[in-house]
């Protein structure tokens, strides 16, 4: 299974305590390089909906998933057994702010 992300919005970049100069400076990055600013990705290929299962997981610092230490993977590549019916996937991502956010999408039934 590949889940790739392609986007991450700041929900609350007014929450931030910053100065106006600062906060330009944020917004200027959101805007041009937005998955720049997250911290930690996990993925949970099965999610119920209840209870939160990483399979997968990537952060800033880390190099096994990818080469580059300051900024986590894009792309979560993992194995999953084969499943009936659709799979539901969760990934969250938590930014350098510490803003949680969470997306889950169902993945119809592949072929075994």
């Amino acid at each position: 299974m590949q889940v790739t992300l392609d986007n991450d919005v700041l929900l609350a970049p007014e929450a931030i305590n910053l100065d106006e100069d600062n906060r330009k400076k944020l917004l200027r990055v959101m805007n041009a390089e937005p998955l720049a600013l997250i911290e930690y990705r996990a993925v949970d290929p099965d999610y119920d909906g209840a209870e939160f299962r990483s399979v997968w997981q990537d952060y800033r610092g880390n190099i096994a998933n990818d080469d580059d230490a300051l900024r986590v993977a894009i792309a979560a590549h993992f194995s999953v057994p084969h499943k009936a019916g659709e799979r539901r996937v969760c990934v969250r991502v938590v930014d350098v702010f510490g803003f949680e956010a969470e997306v889950v999408q169902g993945v119809p039934e592949s072929a075994p």
